[in-house]
């Protein structure tokens, strides 16, 4: 099994109690897409960090576990013993690792905005980049109008509206991610007494994304406050979702150019 590419960063000291202040507009929420594998042994320990900020954080941040690298997130050979035979990857996962140059986990976007230089970073630095990136107040917002799960057909439907709080520039896609929290499977765990784990919680794992890997233009050239845009959607669930009920939508806009993710927000199929 190879576990080279995986970094090796003592546990980080994370900050105690929430400093971030009151924001006097929207509040911008966070994307952390949290970039894993099964056979990444220190990619446990990278989603206890950020287990440990969305307690701090609470709905300030949402979380997207991304499997990627085919050296971490492949299934392992041979196929078919049960063993690590689980293949996690997207099409959309796959592209973002090319996108953003992605070789060694784990490694985090947080709103996939630079932080000290680098879009994605090593989990040491998560607490620090969270704590930068909240308390900003948003240039737009996003809100699920309506929203419908059809468990007869295993579908889902409904609208999404982004309203403009700040005049902006530029293209902004909006993108729509289905992600399946409570996974039960096999990972890799440096430090779990035994480092095969074989019902291991997955958390947040993306399944799809129901509008294209770089999703939909939202708006083009200038948007003023006040706007607002409205993008329908109807989707029916893929094969690899175990349990509906633990399914969720994450939706959120970025700017095509920087990918910089402006705001997101998230449905669950069970609040």
């Amino acid at each position: 099994m190879a576990l080279a590419g995986c970094d090796i960063v003592s546990d980080p000291v994370q900050p105690s109690g929430n400093t971030v202040g009151p924001v006097e507009g929207i509040p911008r929420r966070v994307l952390l897409e949290d970039l894993t594998g099964h056979r990444c042994n220190n990619c446990p320990r990278a989603a206890r960090v950020a287990d440990g900020l969305a307690t701090q954080y609470g709905d300030q941040l949402v979380i997207v576990g991304v499997h990627m690298v085919n050296g971490f997130a492949a299934p392992q050979n041979p196929i078919g013993d049960g063993i690590f035979d689980t293949d996690f990857r997207t099409p959309a996962g796959s592209a973002y690792e090319a996108a953003f140059q992605i070789e060694g986990l784990p490694m985090g976007m947080f709103n996939r905005f630079p932080f000290n230089g680098a879009r994605a970073i090593t989990d040491g630095a998560w607490p620090s980049a969270m704590a930068a990136a909240a308390g900003q107040e948003a240039d737009l917002d996003i809100r699920f109008t309506s929203f419908t799960f059809n468990a007869a057909n295993s579908s889902v439907s409904g609208e999404i509206e982004v309203t403009i709080a700040k005049p902006m520039e530029g293209t902004h896609d909006l993108v729509i991610y289905l992600t399946e929290d409570h996974v039960i499977d096999w990972q890799v765990d440096a430090q779990a007494p035994s480092p095969n784990v074989p019902d291991y919680e997955h958390r947040h794992v993306l399944r799809a994304v129901l509008n294209g890997t770089w999703g939909e233009s939202v708006f083009e050239g200038s948007a003023s406050a006040g706007d607002r845009f409205t993008r329908s959607f109807s989707y029916t669930l893929p094969t690899n979702v175990l349990e509906s009920a633990n399914c969720a939508l994450v939706a959120y806009v970025a700017h095509r150019d920087s990918y910089e993710v402006k705001q997101v927000t998230e449905r669950k199929f069970q609040p």
